[in-house]
């Protein structure tokens, strides 16, 4: 009588454990569908939406990653962490949209350490600049002017155009160091444009 009902039991038991076995593999998803959303949760924003990467420019060989800036709390324009990295203006246009996006980069590091930007005024018109998205994509400029900038001159055309056409305005620092200010008294500014196909 015992073995009649351990093996009803035992039965019982099974056909149990193979229905929820069963349920649990038709309506719960596997592991590779959970894989899935995961992958796409975690794709870096700028791959998503095609922001810029990276600026290189062949003449002065620099090929550097750009960061993303908006102001500072006294209302200038933010700078890259680094001496290696460059910075774009992120409230204003992308690199290839009409109007004028802006990249800063670092000239004349401390303790002499190369900074990206030191040999930007060995720039002239005609120079090649290249500016990558994170989806692939390049956008030539091709150099206009480069143009100096005293700490009072007005440079309100370095951030806004009204042609219709795409540029692209590279800052960065030049002339003497002010250790009160710890700052240069000047600003380089190269003015580029999108090249036509």
């Amino acid at each position: 009588m015992r073995s009649k009902i351990s093996f009803t039991l035992s039965v019982f038991i099974i056909s149990i454990v193979g229905i929820i076995f069963s349920a649990v593999i038709i309506y719960f998803p596997t592991p590779e569908i959970l894989v899935q959303p995961v992958v796409s949760i975690i794709v870096p924003q700028q791959i998503v939406s095609g922001l810029p990467v990276r600026l290189k420019i062949p003449k002065i060989h620099t090929d550097a990653f750009i960061e993303y800036v908006g102001l500072t709390t006294l209302g200038a324009m933010d700078v890259p962490k680094g001496p290696d990295d460059v910075a774009w203006f992120d409230l204003g246009p992308r690199p290839g949209e009409n109007g004028s996006a802006v990249i800063a980069g670092h000239y004349g590091w401390k303790n002499n350490i190369p900074a990206v930007f030191d040999s930007l005024s060995t720039l002239r018109t005609g120079d090649i600049i290249y500016v990558e998205d994170g989806m692939g994509s390049t956008t030539t400029f091709v150099v206009r002017k480069l143009q100096l900038y005293g700490e009072k001159d007005n440079a309100s055309n370095v951030f806004s155009s009204n042609d219709g056409l795409a540029h692209l305005n590279l800052i960065t620092c030049e002339g003497v160091w002010n250790p009160t200010k710890k700052s240069y008294s000047d600003r380089l500014v190269v003015f580029a444009d999108k090249k036509i196909k």
